[in-house]
């Protein structure tokens, strides 16, 4: 639980000075398990939110040498979260007002790899 507050008060920060808030349904709170795959403990968090529109969706790609998940889904300039595989947020991809994300990881667009759409919200 703290860590998932930490989260949300370091990701609050960065969106206050672009003028935006975080809301619980950007940020998913992780169990910092690195021993199994994340993905699946992702996919039954968004599970357990209401539907998306659009859709949520968990596509795996390699950045950086390293297996990451990307989440999209939402409202419209929503971030677009990396988590790594441990379920560390990486850095939000995308979305934001400007749609580039947070700055985090800039190059992910133009070096990620091997997209792999792992699960699409059926909802």
């Amino acid at each position: 639980m703290n860590r998932f507050i930490l989260l949300l008060l370091t990701a609050g920060l960065a969106l206050s000075t672009a003028g935006c808030s975080v809301t619980d349904d950007e940020v998913l709170p992780t169990s910092g398990n690195c021993g199994g795959n994340f993905s699946l403990e992702l996919i039954d968090q968004l599970k357990q939110k209401p539907k998306q529109t659009p859709a949520a969706e968990v596509t795996q790609y390699t950045y950086q040498g390293r297996t990451v998940y990307l989440v999209t889904g939402g409202s419209p300039g929503a971030y677009a979260y990396l988590f790594d595989n441990c379920g560390k947020v990486v850095c939000a991809a995308a979305g934001g007002l400007n749609g580039k994300g947070d700055g985090g990881c800039p190059d992910f667009a133009a070096t990620a790899t091997d997209p792999v759409l792992i699960w699409r919200d059926p909802r």
